[in-house]
């Protein structure tokens, strides 16, 4: 079994802390869980950014996120065709999809075309979409604290979060979970969700 899902949403989520209690769960219930880490913070981190001094322009920073992401992508389908009698959940922080929200429409499509991406064949590799709407919308709880590379005022991470959930509108798969609970019961819906996609 072999399942791929992907956590998107706007800034401050939770999806980094989501992916984290999903696999403690699922390790102990001898899953094998893989999992990619948000490219985009990681290369923010690494000192290439599209904010501050010596920002690179947006459209170049994407290139930057596509070509690691493929890699990434890349290497877990490596090893899950090594794996592929295994059971196992792949857990995506973001995935290519939530570039779009960055760029115009004619830059997306130009970067599919430059890493030779079919966006439709893209999209059905994955299982699920999970949008964790972003805790600047419905919550008191938004923070830059808990990620170096965010920058986004509330303002506008309910308007990034408002952007991403306008890239998956035509995506099947798609489901949408709220701040109308605590955060541990928002984490709770996501593994119900996830629940439902393992047990069919």
């Amino acid at each position: 079994m072999i399942k791929r899902i992907v956590l998107t949403g706007g800034p401050c989520g939770g999806k980094t802390s989501a992916i984290k209690l999903i696999r403690e769960k699922y390790e102990k219930e001898n899953y094998i869980v893989l999992s990619i880490d948000e490219t985009a913070t990681e290369i923010i981190n690494s000192g290439i950014t599209p904010y501050g001094n010596n920002a690179i322009s947006m459209y170049d920073f994407q290139k930057y996120v596509f070509e690691s992401q493929i890699k990434k992508e890349q290497e877990i389908e490596k090893y899950i065709k090594e794996n592929k009698e295994s059971n196992i959940i792949v857990l995506y922080d973001r995935c290519l999809i939530d570039n779009k929200s960055y760029v115009s429409d004619d830059e997306f499509n130009k970067l599919l075309n430059e890493f030779n991406i079919n966006i439709n064949d893209y999209i059905k590799k994955f299982d699920l979409f999970i949008h964790m709407v972003s805790a600047a919308i419905g919550t008191n709880e938004y923070t830059l604290s808990n990620n170096n590379a965010r920058v986004e005022t509330e303002k506008e991470a309910k308007e990034k979060d408002k952007k991403i959930l306008d890239c998956y509108k035509d995506i099947p798969k798609h489901v949408i979970v709220d701040n109308k609970t605590d955060f541990d019961d928002k984490v709770n819906k996501v593994i119900e969700l996830i629940e439902n996609i393992i047990r069919g």
